[in-house]
């Protein structure tokens, strides 16, 4: 028989030894089962941890790092560490499975126990790191249990991590949107429920959602929304337990009067103020929540979205030093010499495709077919990119076109060498476009347009020793950079970089796509010169302060007075964020919030919410109008047309660099795109600013009239009607019509004896046999709008040269060269409209 060996009792001194460590850095030296290459905790990990282990019982700590600063190994330690110190269960957020996958995998390398189940008893018992997602976490059905729930208690949890924080944002607000699809039983309901105030709110943009018309978007009056919470919920609960309400009705439900509720031809979204994350107890009350991301330059959504302490969050936990970053080379080539046209740089991604794996990361499918010719994949779907991203990282692929994903993504080392950002991101969801449009060039959205571009150039570096060369295409995206106050809106690092990129931008002033090619090829190659470059532009970078910003604090406090009944509370405190906004000098913002501050005083005195409604859309004519409506101002008479440009171009321009990127900004909104037709009605009324006229968006503006409006002087005014989203091959009678009803409007303003010009802008210049065109109407179509684009090319390229368009003899000279002047513009860049031929 043989004998029985002894029990090991040493096996056990020697776990219960490395359970009795609580500071991270013991920890990962007596860790006995590290993989190789895991002997020693880099210099910044290190700081990170020290800078961490004395704040430890703070609730709410940022940890910022550059990616690839070793986040992973860090928060893994913090949670292993707090497990030590009985502050568990302990939970690690990535923001999708791929990354989750990572995580898991980096655990596994050192050696540290973790499960992938919410309910594993060795996660519930304080024994392993669970790793999950976001949308794991925050969903109405959540495994972690939900606040109130009678059928699952929550999982308390003592240390949670959110890794790529900035990622888990948009995740937050995506989960907690209850959305009823146009298709859906309730939507016509809900529809005519509130009719008679959405009409009164913008008649047409009504008509246009009844009509299927994608680019219209509307919001339910606030005092509406309150008025008739059971008729809504008697519509809404029957549908309670549907797949398309099954995820957000548990969060939702007993929020519905205070959300924002917007209208669109797709859908109804009905969003709370903030991510109502106080429904998820397995985050909200654990003791310690950790925010891990590279790239926030402003914490301030930290606070409205997670209810972070805003004092905490301010002070974030930082390296000694940010130059920790991989080597990046930031060129817009349309910045640099703007004949090269956008299918130039699409033939040079594609020739360095031919040896180097290449991204082009895109903000939607029209503009990702553009790209599909040369693309070895098209992906969108979170799976289709988890299985291309492994390709890119196994070995050569080609080029790959990432659809709306501009964050959440690794591509270190050869898994990405050019990295091509085509465009901003687009605003999707209704309440999105509405945010868009309200906020346009406002200071907050500029800075959120910023964060998202420096989490989109973050995916191509991802460790010190990595190299990646970026190519941004796109007039907004280059007017974007190169506006004056973007440095203060990044990073540190990146900044340090943009402005590396910036130097050698200047010596590539007027280079050809083959001159640029060149370049990237050396950065992609490691030259050594500019690898040496790159890493003096880093020297003595450090993190800068953690930035809040007081109309965040007062946001998220405004809602967690209101969603217990505190509506004198709330509506304090969203005054309180109106006031910061002003103070900031930021109107459209101070607008825009006033609306938020109107709908919690709603709720306390009715009067005074109208009062404050008019105030705010005073400051934002994007934002709802109050009851009694918004008096329309005239627009006064044009002058001298080259003068009158002249004026705008100056004051708008400072260089004719300058010039040239803000006209093919203009030129890129006038796009036949159902999606940002408010983009175009904007370019449309700067477009008349450029030519000298006076200009004004009566609809969205004063709710009433047409879609842009110009005064050219002399009593003469254009009305126009934008249609850049039709797809039909002839103008509907009902938009003829439409653009019939505001000459009407405009004469009954203006007088009988006003010269009205009617203008329809429609990708056809054919109007259905049914319609009757208004006397003298004209269209703008798509051969139309080629020629316009073209001449405001020349026009841009002529004035910018030694900065003509400073001077107006020379702006009138272009004018009148090109057909842009008053009397020429409509022969020129317009047509008569006409009926269709009979079939």
């Amino acid at each position: 028989m043989t004998k029985k060996q002894p029990f090991n009792f040493g096996k056990l001194a020697a776990g219960a030894a490395i359970r009795a460590i609580t500071e991270p850095s013991e920890l990962f030296d007596a860790l006995p089962n590290k993989a190789a290459g895991y002997g020693y905790l880099r210099a910044v990990q290190g700081a990170v941890l020290d800078a961490w282990s004395p704040r430890r019982d703070e609730k709410d700590l940022v940890i910022k790092t550059n990616t690839g600063g070793g986040k992973t190994i860090v928060g893994l330690l913090m949670l292993q560490s707090s497990l030590h110190e009985g502050v568990g269960p302990a939970l690690y957020i990535a923001p999708d499975p791929h990354l989750a996958e990572r995580v898991i995998a980096e655990a596994k390398a050192l050696g540290i126990e973790v499960a992938d189940d919410p309910e594993h008893h060795r996660f519930t018992s304080g024994e392993a790191i669970c790793v999950t997602t976001m949308k794991t976490l925050i969903n109405g059905k959540t495994r972690f249990g939900i606040e109130g729930s009678a059928t699952r208690q929550p999982i308390p949890v003592g240390a949670v991590i959110i890794d790529d924080a900035h990622a888990g944002i948009a995740l937050a607000e995506e989960a907690s949107r209850l959305v009823i699809p146009s298709g859906h039983k309730a939507f016509d309901p809900v529809l005519d429920l509130f009719e008679d105030e959405l009409k009164e709110q913008g008649l047409n943009a009504y008509m246009d959602i009844r009509e299927g018309d994608r680019s219209a978007v509307l919001r339910v009056p606030f005092w509406a929304w309150v008025e008739r919470q059971e008729q809504v919920l008697t519509l809404l609960r029957p549908f309670r337990a549907s797949k398309e309400f099954e995820w957000a009705w548990p969060i939702m439900s007993d929020l519905m009067a205070i959300c924002e509720v917007t209208v669109s031809a797709e859908a109804i979204e009905i969003n709370p103020p903030c991510p109502p994350i106080e429904k998820f107890p397995s985050f909200a009350e654990a003791k310690r929540r950790i925010y891990m991301t590279a790239t926030l330059a402003d914490d301030s959504l930290l606070v409205t979205h997670f209810d972070a302490d805003p004092d905490s969050v301010a002070s974030s936990i930082v390296p000694e030093t940010a130059a920790d970053l991989g080597d990046r080379l930031v060129l817009a080539p349309q910045e640099l010499n703007s004949t090269i046209s956008v299918s130039e740089i699409r033939e040079l991604a594609a020739s360095v495709s031919a040896d180097h794996n290449v991204v082009v990361l895109v903000p939607s499918w029209r503009i990702a077919k553009q790209w599909e010719p040369l693309a070895a994949h098209v992906v969108s779907k979170a799976e289709e990119i988890s299985d291309v991203v492994k390709g890119l990282n196994s070995g050569h692929v080609g080029l790959v076109v990432i659809v709306s994903k501009y964050d959440g993504i690794d591509l270190p080392d050869e898994a990405c060498r050019l990295l091509v950002i085509d465009s901003l991101p687009f605003a999707y969801t209704a309440a999105e476009r509405r945010e868009a449009v309200a906020l346009r060039d406002s200071e907050a959205m500029v800075a959120r347009q910023l964060q998202r571009l420096e989490q989109g150039i973050g995916r191509g570096v991802r460790s010190r020793d990595d190299r990646c060369a970026v190519i941004l295409i796109g007039s907004r995206l280059t007017q974007l950079v190169a506006r004056a106050d973007t440095a203060s809106k990044l990073s540190p690092a990146t900044r340090a970089q943009m402005q590396l990129s910036r130097d050698v931008a200047s010596d590539l002033d007027g280079a050809s796509a083959e001159d640029i090619e060149g370049v990237i090829r050396q950065v992609i190659d490691g030259d050594a010169d500019f690898r040496t470059a790159s890493r003096e532009a880093l020297l003595g970078v450090k993190y800068g302060p953690g930035v809040v910003s007081d109309s965040a604090r007062e946001l998220r406090a405004a809602y967690n007075a209101a969603r217990i009944g505190r509506f004198e509370d709330a509506a304090s405190h969203a005054g309180s964020a109106v006031d910061s906004a002003i103070a900031e000098g930021d109107t459209r913002l101070a607008g825009w919030l006033g609306e938020t501050h109107a709908s919690y005083l709603e709720r306390v005195d009715k009067v005074a919410a109208q009062q404050t409604l008019d105030q705010a859309s005073r400051n934002n004519p994007a934002v709802l109008a109050p009851l009694g409506g918004i008096a329309y101002v005239h627009l006064a008479q044009a002058s001298n047309q080259a003068q009158e440009a002249r004026n705008l171009l100056t004051d708008t321009y400072a260089t004719g660099d300058e010039l040239v990127v803000g006209i093919g900004a203009l030129i890129t909104d006038l796009a036949w795109d159902p999606l940002r037709t408010d983009q175009a009605e904007d370019a449309l009324a700067s477009l008349g600013r450029h030519l000298g006229f006076l200009a004004q968006q009566p609809e969205r503006d004063f709710k009433i009239g047409s879609d842009v409006m110009w005064s050219l002087g002399d009593h003469q005014y254009v009305v126009i009607e934008a249609k850049t989203g039709a797809e039909s091959t002839a103008i509907w009678k009902k938009d003829i019509n439409q653009l019939a009803g505001s000459v009407n409007w405009c004469e009954g303003e203006y007088g009988a004896d006003a010269k009205v010009i009617p203008l329809m802008v429609h990708p056809s210049h054919l109007v259905q046999r049914s319609g009757t065109p208004p006397q003298g109407c004209r269209s703008i179509n798509r051969a139309d709008m080629k020629a316009l684009k073209k001449a405001l090319k020349q026009f841009a390229r002529a004035l910018a040269n030694d900065n003509a368009f400073q001077d107006v003899t020379a702006v009138e000279a272009q004018m009148i060269a090109l057909g842009l002047t008053r009397d020429t513009f409509f022969s020129t860049f317009t047509r008569q409209t006409k009926r269709e031929p009979r079939s």
